[in-house]
């Protein structure tokens, strides 16, 4: 792992993962580990070591840990998955509140900026109280806004609610990482990352499917589709109040905690308030102080110019494959177009955590030293599928052969998503561990407000002229444009660019 060249003052904020006092290195990048070092019985290097401490997060025990992930994933799914339960049924929507298809699908897109801002809120809040009460909270007011949403009987009704329920839903996306980050090693986070990461991808494409049957049962429609989404979010309420103890542990608090403070009723229900000794101000604004690293920045930029088509794609599905089009698709078959991006979200995870795992395990195993940067050469698979599946999408809703060649096209699209977010997530956490929440505010920031503008234009701009050959062209030539600036330059320059600390500082804070 790369040694730090951050100042002491800062080291606990965005210090890149060193080994430390752990190792030390020879001339040929070989890496000695030191006496009383922590590894693995197959002799894989613990990063970060571990205390003595049974209550410490990384040394909870498997079942502990991976229930844990079970719960904090379910979240991701639910938001993305609930987001789009509404999408196939646009028509529906669009004569229940006397307006148009393509205003009715706004129910669903619009909501997509909502992850974007809300973890300016929720992480520097869940650094003073928490992580678990904060996903309580969050879990339990979207609650009451989705039971809302299902009762409302106005077009402003429903996408006030449907914003506000995103708002409060939002939590686990932003926490997740980090909580991943709190429990696992390394070697583990590939994987584990994968899991978060493909429950992210393929929740919106689940949703539609279900949204689509759901909504074309003439006993139930769009009503009960919330009502179901309601009961969903009650289910994870109840899963993370057993299984998601808190996961921000600072081992000079462990160590302070008397015995009796250690027994009691809120510490048995797995709370633990973080004793934070850092100024208010310095909690509330980390998160844009995490905006000057290039190493989180960049990529996140990146990643969002390869994504920016997802939410039209999968609110447009009633538009492109609906009543009137080329197809005629009824609500259900809309929605079963969407099984063509779970399926290659599958094949992508298939791919993604395990190459991860085994690029740093392979390296940490030879003693070698760790730089982040090596997991970067897993992101040329999803450079060469995000832009070949826009583009054969697009081809085939300009020159259309069969609904199959299309949605092969949104297949590889999502096989490409699901590898680069993977790959992308773990390297930015495993450069600044102890913000890993804050990357994930950034990363979902730059993500969701890319992905939030397109439905608006999307449609028009493929009625025009040069049909959806045009925009679609467009769409798969930016993250080839931008990829040299994105990914290219750390791939080249990563350690000595991270070395440099944050843009736009004096030198003394860098």
């Amino acid at each position: 792992m790369m040694t730090s060249t951050q100042p002491e003052k800062e080291m606990s904020i965005e210090a890149p993962a060193s080994l430390g006092d752990m190792e030390t290195e020879s001339k040929e990048g070989q890496v000695t580990i030191l006496p009383n070092t922590k590894t693995t019985k197959d002799g894989i290097l613990l990063v970060p070591q571990p205390t003595d401490d049974p209550e410490e997060p990384l040394n909870w025990s498997f079942w502990k840990k991976h229930l844990a992930l079970v719960a904090l994933g379910f979240e991701t799914f639910l938001v993305k998955f609930t987001a789009t339960l509404l999408a196939p049924g646009a028509h529906g929507l669009a004569i229940q509140f006397h307006t148009s298809a393509r205003r009715a699908s706004y129910i669903a897109s619009a909501a997509a900026v909502v992850p974007s801002v809300a973890p300016f809120l929720w992480i520097p809040l869940s650094q003073r109280i928490g992580r678990r009460p904060v996903l309580l909270g969050g879990n339990f007011i979207a609650i009451i806004f989705t039971v809302g949403l299902a009762r409302s009987e106005t077009y402003a009704q429903a996408l006030t609610l449907r914003l506000f329920a995103m708002f409060f839903a939002s939590v686990g996306i932003c926490i997740t990482p980090a909580a991943i980050s709190d429990m696992f090693f390394l070697h583990e986070k590939g994987k584990r990352m994968g899991y978060n990461t493909f429950l992210l991808v393929c929740a919106p494409y689940l949703g539609g499917v279900a949204g689509g049957s759901i909504q074309y049962n003439p006993h139930l429609g769009w009503r009960w589709a919330m009502w179901i989404a309601a009961l969903l979010y009650a289910a994870l309420l109840f899963a993370q109040i057993f299984l998601v103890p808190e996961t921000i542990y600072i081992k000079k608090q462990a160590n302070a905690e008397s015995e009796e403070t250690k027994r009691s009723i809120w510490r048995r229900l797995g709370f633990r308030k973080p004793h934070n000794e850092e100024p208010m101000k310095v909690t509330w604004t980390r998160n844009f102080r995490m905006f000057a690293y290039p190493a989180v920045v960049l990529p996140s930029f990146w990643f969002s110019i390869c994504f920016m088509t997802e939410v039209a794609n999968t609110a447009g599905f009633p538009l492109q494959f609906g009543k009137g089009t080329h197809y005629n698709f009824n609500t259900q078959q809309v929605g079963f177009c969407s099984f063509s991006g779970f399926i290659g979200a599958v094949l992508g995870e298939v791919v993604a955590g395990p190459i991860c795992d085994l690029v740093a395990q392979r390296h940490l195993k030879k003693g070698k030293k760790w730089v982040p940067e090596l997991l970067l050469k897993v992101a040329w698979t999803g450079i060469i599928f995000i832009p070949a599946g826009v583009l054969l999408y697009g081809l085939e809703l300009n020159y259309p052969t069969s609904w199959a060649a299309a949605l092969t096209g949104i297949a590889i699209f999502a096989f490409g998503q699901e590898v680069l977010i993977t790959v992308l997530l773990t390297y930015m956490t495993d450069c600044y561990p102890h913000s890993a929440a804050e990357c994930a505010v950034v990363f979902q920031f730059f993500l969701n407000l890319n992905a939030y503008h397109p439905p608006f234009y999307v449609p028009q701009w493929i009625l025009q002229p040069g049909g959806a050959k045009v925009p679609y062209i467009v769409f798969a030539v930016l993250p080839i444009l931008f990829f040299p600036l994105g990914i290219g330059i750390f791939m080249w320059r990563g350690p000595q660019i991270r070395a440099k600390g944050r843009m736009f500082a004096p030198r003394r804070f860098r």
